[in-house]
């Protein structure tokens, strides 16, 4: 099975560790380059795990070596960075919500459709006894 070199976009706390379970205990993933807002948590995590930091959204999109994307930034991004990530070919890992905006949700899942890719949100059952 060949690797599926994952982008993560925002780097806080639930990106950060997205992206550390993603580059060594998920078989065939592995994280190619990493996003943030903030150019000093994106910087830490890239010499930490020995990928590349992406200076923009349209840089980590454009990479040969991301052909999926986790969206692990804060809520108000997720939508248009669904659209950006849809457009540009790459499945696609999105934290929940959405958006608080139906519209917005709407728009982002139309951008899916189109685009064909893979989507999947991210939603932790955690006061299920089960997990």
């Amino acid at each position: 099975m060949a690797d599926l070199g994952i982008g993560v976009i925002g780097v806080g706390r639930i990106g950060a560790m997205h992206a550390r379970l993603l580059s060594g205990q998920v078989a065939g993933a592995r994280v190619t380059a990493v996003n943030d807002a903030l150019p000093e948590a994106g910087q830490a995590l890239s010499e930490e795990l020995g990928v590349p930091v992406a200076d923009s959204i349209e840089a980590l999109l454009a990479l040969p070596a991301v052909d999926a994307v986790a969206i692990c930034s804060s809520t108000e991004t997720h939508a248009p960075l669904i659209e950006a990530a849809a457009e540009a070919g790459k499945a696609i890992f999105c934290e929940k919500p959405v958006s608080h905006d139906l519209v917005e949700v709407d728009r982002a899942l139309e951008a899916v459709a189109r685009a064909g890719v893979p989507f999947q949100i991210g939603f932790n059952r955690r006061f299920d006894p089960a997990h």
